[in-house]
């Protein structure tokens, strides 16, 4: 090999490595941990920023639709955020095929309730 083909070679390499970075297949949820959580029938909603309600008392809505949910947390880097929009793209896509087109209003209508009550509880502890 040529000194001109290693360097072109390395240049490519480093710029696959970039790509793949910034779309997150270097973080736990990605694209293809969304296909082997699907294949293994264990399919999540990765949830990010600050919850009204934990990802535990949202589940018993979300088994019934045939996922969970993770709280991620509120800081989150830009790769993170790319890898988790990939995942969660990949696992609605899935949903919808096993639940129907509507699924997430039906799931948000069960969703809200939930959320308005800690709304009102947290009110009353803090007023």
């Amino acid at each position: 090999m040529t000194r001109k083909t290693i360097i072109f070679s390395g240049i490519i390499l480093i710029l696959v490595g970039i790509g793949l970075w910034n779309f997150g297949f270097f973080n736990r949820f990605n694209y293809l941990t969304a296909k082997s959580d699907i294949e293994n029938n264990s399919p999540h909603k990765i949830l990010v920023g600050e919850l009204m309600i934990s990802p535990i008392e949202m589940d018993k809505v979300s088994r019934k639709y045939g996922f969970k949910n993770v709280g991620f947390g509120c800081v989150v880097s830009g790769t993170e955020l790319n890898g988790i929009e990939i995942y969660n793209a990949e696992i609605d896509k899935y949903l919808t095929k096993k639940n129907g087109i509507d699924w997430k209003d039906k799931y948000q209508k069960e969703i809200d309730p939930l959320t308005e009550l800690k709304q009102l509880e947290w009110k009353e502890n803090f007023e």
